[in-house]
């Protein structure tokens, strides 16, 4: 009996004396009344005919005389899991009466446990075939995220299901679809990516985390969206691409205490990896789509661009041999952000990456500072024109001329009224004082032009004695999460 898990009992239903071996008290619990294994019990004490538990299963069979078998649940121990046991009662008769009542209890808890984990599986895989089907098919992204919530948050049993999107600047996550939170904050509210918040942690470990207890963690502090909505306990995933680049965090969270099982857990992974196929499934479809646009105008823009670069730059050169450098210079910056987009499948670029391009020459001299955006292609020309002109004039007239001199580069992303936007700022020292009464030449103009025509930002410059101050706004695109496909793609061209 030790070896199987099996209690015995009996009750002798004229003495009404119910006894049971030594081992059914740690698999049931002492009853009531427990007196050295054995109890007195009558059965009218026995609960009515629709109860649960071993005295309903008991009055049942009193009640038909027949064989009955029914599982029921013991509470675990502080600490531990719930316990099931299945008991089987059979009467022994006498005369047409009933003379003893025998029975089993047996833990089936593991058996239980297999059974129910097979089934949830099962239903786990045929969900993740038909989330991917979805992913292959649907071209709406919000759609499919509001299903993708729904349909965790009812396999797992949880209250809170949160899609987390990671915004440019990587310093924020949206909370981009989500069921179980306060009206309102699917679409708008934001959480921190700071390793003190849960899914900040979740992004910098890059696997699943499972917290049992919110309040009782000690890898991170929690964050007020979850303290908000009482949560206790969670699952939260890593949403990235085959490439590593992280898109967001899902996460699935409970109001009440609850352990999750492993199989969940990759349950909750294998979702993120769909949504992550699925957004990237959308990137390349819309860069087909922008390839095939930016083909269509940008052959015929891009000449008109050279023709106008050609025509302000002779005017502004005072020798054939002058015009020849500063032309070249101007269409290798085009060239070279050219080649970083088409090379990348024209998807977003960069900025440590474009800035490493266009600045190599000077990368010594030059100090870096900010996170690592992506950018727009039509960011990427507007921003490599700028920046060209800028190292163009401080190798000619700034900070560059001079040995000891600098250009400190920094940036950071802000949300303004245009949304989230790009504040770059170049800030030369250690060259000669600027020359604020040189009149502005055709670069200082280029810039203003690609800044605040082209990329609708702002250029602003500052002569300061240490040297020139340049700040360019530029607004950002979602460039990770696409949404619906642009209508159509304005053409620009310089003046």
């Amino acid at each position: 009996m030790e070896a199987g898990w099996l209690g015995v009992w009996s009750w002798d239903l004229r003495s009404h004396r119910l006894a049971w071996s030594s081992n059914l008290a740690s698999l049931h619990g002492p009853p009531k009344h427990q007196r050295e294994g054995d109890l007195a019990l009558e059965p009218r004490e026995l609960p009515a005919q629709e109860g649960a538990g071993l005295l309903a299963a008991m009055q049942e069979t009193l009640r038909t005389s027949k064989p009955c078998r029914v599982e029921y649940r013991v509470p675990g121990p502080a600490g531990r899991d719930e316990r099931w046991i299945e008991v089987a009662t059979t009467v022994v008769m006498a005369d047409g009466s009933p003379l003893h009542m025998l029975g089993t209890c047996r833990d089936v808890t593991e058996r239980l446990r297999v059974n129910r984990e097979v089934t949830v599986r099962a239903r786990q895989q045929e969900t993740l075939a038909r989330l991917g089907e979805q992913a292959l098919t649907e071209s709406d992204l919000q759609k499919f995220f509001n299903e993708v919530v729904e349909t965790v948050g009812d396999i797992l049993d949880a209250e809170m299901v949160a899609i987390l999107e990671l915004l440019p600047g990587d310093s924020e996550l949206l909370l981009r679809a989500g069921v179980g939170w306060k009206e309102g904050l699917a679409g708008t509210a934001t959480v921190s990516t700071g390793r003190d918040s849960q899914a900040g942690y979740t992004l910098a470990s890059g696997r699943p985390v499972v917290v049992d207890n919110l309040k009782e963690e000690t890898r991170f502090t929690g964050q007020p969206l979850l303290d908000e909505h009482a949560v206790v306990s969670g699952i939260t995933a890593p949403i990235a691409g085959r490439d590593g680049r992280a898109y967001g965090v899902l996460g699935a969270h409970t109001a009440e205490r609850r352990k999750f099982h492993d199989y969940e857990v990759s349950f909750a992974g294998a979702v993120a990896n769909v949504v992550a196929g699925a957004i990237q499934r959308r990137q390349l479809d819309q860069r087909h789509e922008l390839m095939i646009r930016e083909l269509r105008h940008r052959s015929g823009n891009l000449f008109s661009q050279l023709l106008a670069l050609f025509s302000q730059t002779a005017k502004n050169s005072s020798s054939i041999e002058d015009l020849v450098t500063k032309y070249e210079a101007r269409v290798l910056a085009l060239a070279n952000a050219h080649r970083l987009i088409t090379e990348g499948g024209w998807k977003s670029t960069s900025l440590y990456e474009l800035l490493n391009s266009l600045l190599a020459p000077f990368l010594d001299r030059i100090s870096f500072n900010g996170p690592n955006v992506f950018l727009e292609p039509d960011s990427t020309f507007g921003l490599s024109m700028a920046v060209h002109e800028l190292v163009t004039n401080a190798s000619k007239h700034g900070s560059l001329t001079s040995p000891t001199g600098r250009v400190n580069l920094t940036w950071s992303i802000t949300r303004t009224e245009q949304g989230l936007t790009l504040l770059l700022e170049w800030k030369e020292s250690g060259g000669p004082a600027p020359k604020r009464m040189r009149p502005a030449g055709f670069g200082s103009r280029l810039i203003t032009m690609v800044i605040e025509r082209q990329l609708n930002g702002h250029a602003e410059q500052k002569f300061r004695p240490e040297g020139l101050d340049v700040v360019l706004t530029v607004p950002l695109t979602h460039q990770r999460w696409p949404g619906a496909a642009r209508a159509g793609t304005q053409e620009t061209s310089l003046p």
